[in-house]
């Protein structure tokens, strides 16, 4: 497959290591990853199978999301700054847009289908998940 927009393949190459962000965590404390967190994996596992499918609004969200975490990483290592509880709440609401903006077109490959079992395993993961279609 050609990917005819290299910014949705870097945005959703980026997605593909979503974890989560050391910027959810709060002095040093280990978290798990929030349930938005896995669910926007189980989403770009999806896309990645076609990024060519991936909307313009997902990349952005996906972009922004990026952004936002960097700025927050670096931000914690730089300094203790009172405002980087408000920075973590910008941060889980991109986590949710990103969410939001991915998930037609997660959708929309998977209702496609197809013969790739690893986008079938992605496609079964989202729906066990409750991620599909609402």
């Amino acid at each position: 497959m050609t990917i005819t927009h290299p910014g949705r393949l870097a945005a959703l190459f980026l997605s593909g290591v979503l974890a989560a962000s050391p910027a959810f965590a709060q002095d040093d404390e280990e978290i798990a990853p929030s349930s938005t967190t896995l669910e926007l994996q189980k989403l770009v596992a999806v896309l990645q199978s076609n990024p060519n499918a991936t909307s313009q609004d997902c990349v952005d969200a996906l972009t922004e999301l990026h952004k936002t975490q960097d700025m927050l990483e670096a931000e914690q290592k730089r300094t203790n700054d009172p405002d980087v509880g408000v920075a973590r709440d910008v941060l889980e609401t991109d986590f949710e847009t990103a969410v939001q903006s991915c998930r037609p077109d997660a959708t929309a490959i998977c209702d496609k289908g197809g013969n790739d079992p690893k986008l079938a395993r992605a496609c079964m993961a989202l729906s066990q998940s409750g991620a599909g279609p609402n």
